[in-house]
């Protein structure tokens, strides 16, 4: 008895779960459809998470719509068993707050580790028309509101990274909302759109391909990775935006259960075959651990608040 209490005070022992539980395999889920950036990152962290929880059985689910807030609603009343997680995405997580018919908060979630933090970019189809950001933005402020954007959902972090190209550069696009990223690139390759807005995991390697054509980098600097590609500001139009991922569980998980997947999500990060792999794939590891997180989170969640007062994205 007195070895057991140890092991729980020093979160070295989980809750017990019921033994249908520990039949099912751990739910990963993902707020937007197979093929875009946040289902290519969750499918590349699945088996480490999965070995880092002492070999449960992991597989990732794709619920997607409404910005990722149908998988948003689903996690926040999951039972807090450890066998549903999420991959979230921020700022989505915070600004499907503000479609009106949530049923989650901020703190509806455990976060309990950051796996990735990634720049977009703006890219076209290689066969489109504008050879650099400037002459898409030219295109735009010629063609009020005709230039077509595609991305995932209204209010995304992609949609909200094309807002502020517009009140930077003073243009108007037209957003074009789908399930995901994945999407959004097949209307960008079929010459249905202009272009899109995405992560560097899912366009620099077909910028390199020549599978599209990568505009402009949104972020301070440009990447030693792709060192090539301009960045937005360089080209007059001041906008950094990118997309954070990490793992959430309902907010009533146990302290010991939350202890087990921050340690998961730990030694995922660390792990060299993960980190090669996302070299790889131009994927930008950044870990932060849960109270880290968790920080980063409310900061989010009190940017967008502000943004959503002075500009709301849905009218």
């Amino acid at each position: 008895m007195t070895t057991r209490r140890a092991l729980i005070a020093g979160g070295l022992a989980l809750p017990a779960l019921s033994a249908r539980a520990q039949d099912r395999p751990v739910q990963l889920l993902v707020g937007f459809s197979p093929g875009g950036n946040i289902d290519l990152a969750a499918r590349m962290a699945a088996p480490f998470l999965e070995k880092y929880l002492g070999g449960t059985s992991m597989i990732v689910v794709n619920r997607a719509g409404a910005g990722g807030m149908i998988m948003l609603n689903e996690v926040a009343a999951a039972a807090p068993d450890g066998r549903v997680a999420a991959l979230v995405s921020f700022p989505a997580l915070v600004t499907a707050l503000y479609d009106g018919t949530p049923r989650y908060r901020v703190d509806s979630f455990a976060y309990v580790g950051l796996l990735t933090d990634e720049p977009y970019t703006v890219f076209v189809g290689p066969d489109a028309p504008y050879r650099t950001f400037g002459a898409l933005i030219e295109a735009a402020r010629a063609r009020a509101e005709e230039i077509t954007i595609a991305g995932a959902g209204v209010g995304s972090a992609p949609h909200l990274a094309l807002m502020q190209i517009e009140r930077a550069a003073g243009v108007r696009f037209t957003w074009v909302p789908t399930p995901g990223a994945g999407q959004a690139m097949q209307l960008v390759q079929g010459g249905h759109v202009a272009g899109s807005v995405s992560t560097v995991s899912l366009t620099v390697r077909a910028h390199n391909q020549g599978a599209l054509r990568v505009l402009a980098l949104l972020e301070r600097e440009r990447w030693d990775k792709a060192a090539d590609l301009p960045t937005a500001t360089e080209q007059g139009v001041p906008v950094v935006a990118g997309s954070a991922r990490g793992i959430a569980l309902p907010a009533a998980a146990p302290a010991p259960l939350l202890r087990r997947w921050e340690e998961a999500v730990r030694r995922t990060t660390a792990d060299p075959e993960f980190r090669a792999l996302a070299e790889r794939d131009f994927v930008v590891v950044r870990h932060m651990d849960r109270a880290t997180m968790t920080d980063f989170v409310q900061r989010q969640a009190e940017t967008y608040a502000e943004i959503w007062r002075t500009n709301p994205w849905r009218r």
